[in-house]
């Protein structure tokens, strides 16, 4: 039986400085007082980055609103499409660590801004 006369192209490797292709701009209105705004977020170990690992749930009526429910139409939509997303920056500072990002959280809090700005992935 003769060898296989196949060709198989190898397309070059190729690195970025960025590790993700896709990125949302998320705007969070500031409506509850969460010194973290509703985000649970944690360290991951294998990319060394911060991530949302969980959102705090609204309470009854409009004043147990969290922040963080609002970045999509209903809490439900906001878990599923950001939880487990990585927080690459927030109001364009770029974040990696937990501790970074509750710095940014207490330096926004203290600024008592009305809507912060977040890029997620």
């Amino acid at each position: 039986m003769p060898a296989e006369t196949l060709t198989i192209t190898i397309p070059p490797f190729t690195t970025s400085e960025h590790p993700f292709f896709h990125e949302d701009d998320v705007t969070v209105k500031a409506v509850c007082e969460s010194d973290m705004y509703g985000f649970e977020l944690s360290d991951d170990d294998c990319m060394k980055r911060v991530y949302i690992s969980g959102l705090k749930k609204d309470g009854r009526g409009t004043k147990g609103r969290r922040s963080c429910n609002t970045m999509c139409s209903s809490e439900r939509a906001t878990r599923r499409k950001h939880r487990g997303g990585y927080i690459t920056a927030i109001d364009d500072e770029e974040i990696v660590t937990l501790d970074q990002a509750k710095e940014k959280f207490a330096e926004l809090r203290g600024k008592k801004v009305e809507s912060l700005g977040t890029q997620a992935k």
